[in-house]
């Protein structure tokens, strides 16, 4: 999957027009360390309940509104065109919850009392894992970043993988602002090494897992096979450890919930690896599946999920751009 270049420019403008493209560049970066510093100045509620308002009052202009409903009108084909649209809007909200979780993450980790929960599968003591090898997977679903904090609650090392950003005004920023989180950081072009030398110490590989990979092996998801990335399980597999899914839920009031699940296990351990990775993997999407349908404006589906055949039908209703 390609480095997104813009988020408030199509681009097809900047390929079109590459003079514009320094310039978007540059209004982008402006308007997003604004937002990050209103954001800090302002209490944690109404910070991002204005974060919220401002990304989904962005949605007609936001390039990657369109992948969102097409996305959504794929996997709730019950849905109408205006339910669709609402929940597009809410999605974009939601982009702006995410940056203020970002933004404000250590003041939510300081008044963790009051705002976060862990719940953690019965049988699992994380406490074991301090020096033991794991690879903890989640989805841009909800408050995703947030689920770091497990690593500092439990004392655990956590080496995450990061998109890194197009934007060269936004690099070294966006570094900043994630360095808040409990985790290791290592960008997804080049992070194999990174991560089995991790795994080889005994330490936790943490992995975002919900995104298409056009390589990949065809899992279903909502009812579609899809090509997914099936890494995050052949590592557990590799260096036989779990593979825990990991879930920061939003809850009123700007509190969270983070939730450690039973370790997945291959349905037939006598399988090849491959086929153990497809299973597991099918398993962690039976979870992404529930997650996104209690909150699909949580889901963060800016690009293509599925095949481009599996659009075809589920766009008619809603191809009113």
């Amino acid at each position: 999957m390609a480095t997104k270049r813009h988020y408030l420019l199509p681009a097809g403008v900047t390929r079109n027009v590459p003079a514009l493209r320094k310039l978007g560049w540059m209004l982008e970066a402006f308007i997003i360390k604004t937002l990050v510093a209103v954001i800090r100045a302002m209490p944690p509620e109404r910070a991002m309940r204005l974060s919220y308002f401002v990304f989904r009052s962005l949605k007609p202009v936001l390039p990657f509104a369109k992948k969102i409903r097409r996305n959504l009108a794929v996997a709730f084909p019950q849905k109408d065109a205006r339910e669709i649209e609402r929940l597009t809007r809410s999605t974009c909200g939601n982009l702006g919850a995410a940056a203020a979780e970002l933004v404000l993450a250590d003041r939510i980790w300081d008044e963790r009392e009051e705002r976060i929960e862990f719940v953690v599968a019965d049988g699992v003591d994380l406490a074991d894992y301090r020096g033991r090898t794991a690879v903890m997977v989640t989805g841009h679903i909800g408050a995703w970043q947030i689920a770091a904090f497990i690593a500092t609650q439990f004392q655990l090392r956590i080496t995450s993988v990061y998109a890194p950003e197009g934007n060269p005004y936004l690099g070294e920023f966006m570094q900043r602002l994630r360095s808040k989180l409990p985790c290791e950081f290592v960008s997804r072009e080049g992070c194999m090494r990174t991560l089995v030398n991790e795994l080889k110490n005994g330490h936790i590989a943490g992995l975002a897992s919900d995104t298409r990979l056009d390589s990949g092996d065809r899992i279903p998801f909502f009812g579609m096979h899809t090509p997914a990335n099936t890494t995050a399980a052949r590592l557990a597999i590799r260096y036989n450890c779990d593979f825990f899914p990991v879930r920061a839920e939003r809850l009123p009031g700007m509190k969270y919930r983070i939730t450690l699940f039973e370790a997945i296990r291959p349905e037939d351990a006598a399988a090849s690896t491959s086929e153990q990775a497809k299973q597991m993997t099918r398993s962690l999407f039976e979870h992404f599946e529930a997650w996104i349908r209690e909150a699909p404006d949580q889901w963060m589906c800016f690009g293509r999920r599925w095949p481009h055949e599996a659009y075809a039908e589920a766009l008619k209703p809603v191809a009113h751009d």
